[in-house]
């Protein structure tokens, strides 16, 4: 039996993967899923990069 190049062998194991299709859903349905594309902001909330603190303080005994 001859070896199958990658090209080859991509397309024989996408041909019998399940085709998967988009669908909408409430975030707290989400859990597990994943994205059909990318989320991307329209605008960056803050504007300009904001840090009320760099890190935290802890005091253990």
């Amino acid at each position: 039996m001859a070896l199958r190049s990658v090209d080859d062998t991509l397309h024989y194991l996408l041909a019998d993967a399940p085709k998967w299709r988009a669908e909408w859903r409430d975030l707290a349905h989400c859990l597990g899923a994943v994205l059909a594309e990318d989320i991307v902001a329209e605008s960056n909330v803050p504007p300009a990069d904001n840090s009320a603190m760099d890190g935290y303080a802890l005091r253990h005994r």
